[in-house]
């Protein structure tokens, strides 16, 4: 029995075969697998790609499988059939991107458009329909990321000056350099931003005159083509005012020249501009009070100047008349401060601005006066030649140059050896500073150290403005003496001189500055006649712009001549200084032979060096008593005929104020 069963074995198994064979096959799920990349949320715009894998399925086949993307909330849906061949393995794999041409939309777009979470489905439709085998997802996000770098929260602008905003635009995908970036100014107008460098966004607003003083709240905004949008935390600055200052105050007299001694008979009038601190520009509107105070304090007159475009500044069109009964003395013209509004907000001065008048009268306005007065002066002619000097303190410049220093100008203090150009550009540094302006010296004859005490000496203090910032000492003169101290190593280094004077005049923030460089000979001993004239008039533009004064110093015979006629050409003023020895005695003398925007005294004048009071001129008491006497007459239409020789009055120059400030 057990013989026969194993006989059959071998008959039932080749049976089972042949059934097997002749049976149809059933296809089983194969196991798919579904890969997104990126797997983080992607921007608009972003291609999707997705990768569908089988692992073993049947060997050698071919897989049909319908790709079903489905937007956020349904607002598009598109498919595409895709075929996965397996290998002897049964494994295979198929990409497909989205979005993709060879989708075909049932609704919507097939674009990564709309922000939201993107549903993908995965159908096998062949060798069996089975349905959906695997699902997947991916985010999209159509916010970008707007940050401010600049300005920083709590910030103040002045008005006049410029407020750069810079902001950065990043989407998922990176830096976004095809956004829309725009934010609004202090009155919502729309300010768009320049792409500066991938994904940074910049915009230089200058503050006008207008903008409401206070908080800036600056908001930046962004969107691009593809709808992506984003806003930046908001940012909030201070708006400040933009002080008022009273520029070029000068007393003008009747004959609308100007003036700083006045007599009865004479109308003092007030002329003056009215800068803002931070900028260039000017106020030219409006009407403000100039108060005029005699000797004793009292105000006397308040005058009201209004704004004239032949003058191009303020001026009081009507003046005080000087009488016989107004006392002699000292009497200042000046605008109060605060008192000026541009009615936007900007005030101004923050100090009192004044400038000294003399006021001289005399009994001679009287007619039992006038003939004994006629006498008196003709017999007493030769007694006045005999004791015909007297000495005249620093305001007797002003008379030689017909005016206080012209602001907006160059000066050039040439000179002898010895003949008093140190001195005298210090006693104007320290006018300049008296009067409340920035100030620096670009010292190459002396230690700082030496200028403070030699300045001392005469009475002139300079350590508290050293020490409050208004004055500032270049040290170019411890190089030359081989110390290598200074603020400047090599004084030879224009460059660095340069540097260092555009650092100090960017700290006035627009304000005027003035500038002493005493002297010019080290420069032309160091570098050559071209490089030194270049950079002299490179250093007064820059000086000028600022509508302050550059006063520069130089020896006569220590430079090239040729380089000191350029000087004199590309000055604005000019100030001879001479020395004559004689038996032991040194004589100075000094004239003004050149003097923009003033009628100048071509007269040389004596003077002397006073320790306690500078510069003090010898000038004829004959002169001074005969223009007084002869100005006094032709105001009173007493004197109508011409004099011959010296005598003969100069015709009077073109009337008018200063240039405009360059």
């Amino acid at each position: 029995m057990l013989t026969r069963l194993r006989a059959l074995i071998p008959l039932v198994a080749l049976a089972l075969t042949l059934s097997l064979a002749a049976a149809p096959l059933v296809e089983g799920v194969a196991p798919y697998n579904l890969t997104i990349n990126p797997s983080v949320p992607v921007s608009l715009g972003s291609t999707i790609t997705m990768t569908l894998t089988v692992s073993g399925g049947t060997r050698n086949s071919a897989y049909i499988v319908m790709f079903d993307v489905v937007k956020p909330n349904g607002t598009g849906s598109a498919t595409v059939p895709k075929t996965v061949t397996t290998d002897n393995r049964g494994n295979g794999a198929v990409t497909q991107f989205y979005p993709d041409p060879s989708f075909t939309a049932s609704t919507g777009t097939v674009a990564t458009d709309v922000g939201g979470v993107y549903n993908v489905y995965v159908n096998q439709t062949s060798p069996t329909n089975i349905g959906t085998v695997v699902t997947g997802t991916f985010t999209v996000s159509s916010k970008l990321n707007v940050v401010i770098s600049e300005p920083v929260q709590g910030n103040v602008v002045q008005r006049g000056q410029t407020a750069t905003i810079i902001a950065t635009v990043t989407a998922l995908s990176g830096p976004d350099n095809a956004a829309t970036v725009y934010t609004n100014s202090p009155l919502n107008a729309p300010l768009t931003l320049q792409q500066t460098s991938p994904g940074v966004y910049t915009y230089n607003y200058l503050v006008s005159s207008s903008d409401p003083i206070g908080t800036w709240t600056i908001v930046v905004q962004a969107s691009d083509n593809i709808g992506n949008s984003g806003m930046s935390s908001p940012v909030n600055i201070t708006i400040a005012k933009n002080d008022l200052i009273v520029d070029s105050l000068v007393a003008y007299n009747s004959k609308g020249d100007p003036s700083t001694s006045f007599s009865p008979g004479d109308t003092i009038h007030a002329f003056f501009r009215i800068k803002y601190s931070i900028g260039t520009s000017y106020l030219t509107s409006g009407q403000y009070a100039v108060g005029l105070r005699n000797p004793s304090g009292s105000l006397i007159a308040n005058l009201t100047a209004a704004y004239d475009t032949s003058r191009f500044g303020f001026y009081t069109s009507t003046g005080y008349p000087v009488s016989a009964f107004d006392p002699s003395g000292t009497w200042i013209l000046a605008v109060s401060p605060n008192s000026i509004n541009d009615g936007s907000g900007n005030t101004g001065p923050d100090l009192v601005t004044s400038v000294p008048l003399q006021v001289v009268t005399s009994p001679l306005s009287y007619w039992p006066f006038v003939v004994a007065g006629i006498v008196a002066v003709l017999g007493g002619i030769v007694t006045v030649r005999r004791f015909d000097t007297s000495l005249e303190g620093f305001q007797h410049l002003e008379q030689m140059m017909g005016g206080p220093l012209p602001r907006g100008a160059s000066i050039l203090l040439l000179g002898d050896a010895g003949s008093g150009k140190t001195i005298l550009s210090y006693q104007l540094l320290h006018d300049e500073l008296e009067s409340g302006r920035l100030c620096a010296l670009l010292s190459y004859d002396a230690f700082p150290e030496d200028v403070q005490a030699r300045m001392t000496e005469f009475g002139w203090d300079i350590i508290s403005h050293l020490r409050k910032g208004r004055l500032k000492i270049i040290d170019c003169y411890s190089g030359l003496a081989g110390q290598g101290e200074g603020a400047i190593k090599d004084p030879s280094d224009l460059t660095e001189l340069n540097i260092q004077i555009t650092a100090f005049i960017a700290k006035t923030k627009g304000g005027p500055l003035t500038v002493v460089l005493d002297s010019l000979t080290p420069i032309f001993n160091g570098v050559d006649d071209k490089q030194a004239i270049n950079f002299i008039q490179t250093l007064g533009a820059k000086v000028k712009k600022t509508g302050g004064l550059f006063i520069e110093t130089a020896s006569r015979g220590a430079i090239p001549d040729d380089a000191a006629a350029k000087l004199k050409t590309m000055a604005d003023g000019v100030f001879e200084l001479g020395i004559v020895r004689s038996r032991g005695k040194s004589h100075r003398f000094l004239s003004v032979p050149k003097m923009e925007r003033r009628r100048i005294s071509s007269d040389s004048v004596s003077f002397q060096i006073d320790r306690t009071r500078g510069f003090v001129f010898r000038v004829s008491r004959f002169r001074l008593l005969k223009k007084r006497f002869f100005d006094f007459l032709a105001q009173h239409h007493l004197f109508h005929s011409s004099e011959s020789g010296e005598n003969r009055p100069k015709p009077p120059p073109i009337k008018g104020p200063p240039a405009r400030p360059r």
